[in-house]
């Protein structure tokens, strides 16, 4: 090696150092920007567009708002191209992953705050309800994650028998079910309580055992297993 190449790779590694720094101090910065200004960054807009989607997000209330609102609706109101709307929404798919990624890392019953964290995730801003159901191993692993049932606004129609054949199928020896209300209150209706014990009756011919029913309301989420229903 010649005193030459000594030089190049001492400017190289002083280059790359100068890189490092400049990128750490920006992801340290992300906290301190505004909603808009994330989101311009994550759409691919300029900084300049900082100011239209500050409006965009006043004209919807919030960012869950937003991303309640079907993306064609929002590229007539708005005219944010397709591509800026696709980018948008891979971020809330990156962040559903995460979320699952972790709660398969851990025991689903030593972390219940991994699994309403998922949930809430996973259900976010749902416009309609939804029927999750969590599969587990003997050791509280999660096996699987599935939507089995998708309701109109008000009620999903869960069928216990295709639950119970959807834990066969995995070989689960427990489960987790959720589901969201639209509406945003987590109180469980009557029918939500029917559900749950026929769930429950229908899953113990079988040894499995249904560990808890959870309802996803905005913000809030109700346990039966904590309510002492389970």
């Amino acid at each position: 090696m010649t005193r030459n190449d000594n030089i190049v790779r001492g400017h190289d590694t002083a280059n790359f150092v100068g890189i490092m720094c400049d990128m750490n101090r920006a992801i340290s910065d992300i906290s301190k920007k505004t909603t808009a200004e994330l989101l311009s960054i994550q759409m691919g807009l300029s900084s300049q567009d900082a100011g239209l989607l500050e409006n965009v997000l006043g004209y919807y209330g919030s960012l869950a708002e937003l991303y309640r609102v079907p993306a064609g609706t929002v590229q007539r109101k708005t005219g944010l191209s397709s591509e800026s709307l696709f980018r948008l929404h891979v971020a809330k798919e990156i962040m559903r992953r995460a979320m699952a990624d972790r709660l398969v890392e851990r025991e689903a019953l030593s972390s219940p705050q991994a699994v309403e964290t998922f949930l809430q995730h996973h259900l976010f801003n749902s416009r309609r309800e939804r029927f999750v159901v969590i599969h587990l191993n003997a050791h509280n692993r999660v096996l699987d994650t599935q939507d089995l049932f998708l309701g109109t606004v008000d009620a999903a129609s869960v069928y216990p028998r295709e639950v119970v054949a959807s834990a066969l199928a995995c070989n689960a020896v427990s489960l987790i079910v959720a589901h969201n209300h639209p509406s945003g209150a987590s109180e469980p209706s009557q029918a939500d309580h029917k559900v749950t014990q026929k769930l429950k009756s229908a899953l113990a011919l079988f040894d499995i055992q249904l560990l808890d029913h959870l309802v996803l309301g905005q913000g809030q989420v109700f346990s039966f297993a904590k309510a002492g229903f389970l």
